[in-house]
């Protein structure tokens, strides 16, 4: 589990660890991985559960 891998990361540091990422994916590690940064969830999901607050209503 992972919880926000690429916070505060600069670029070079950041596709680093989404290489990485990949390469765990590739040999067939299940990953569970929190992230606010949608394009790098895009990049590196197979699956992704967008969590909302309810309403108060």
């Amino acid at each position: 589990c992972y919880d926000e891998p690429t916070s505060a990361l600069d670029p070079n540091l950041r596709k680093e660890v989404e290489k990485m990422i990949l390469d765990l994916k590739k040999s067939g590690l299940t990953q569970l991985i929190i992230t606010h940064d949608l394009t790098f969830a895009k990049n590196v999901a197979d699956q992704m559960l967008k969590v909302q607050p309810l309403s108060e209503a």
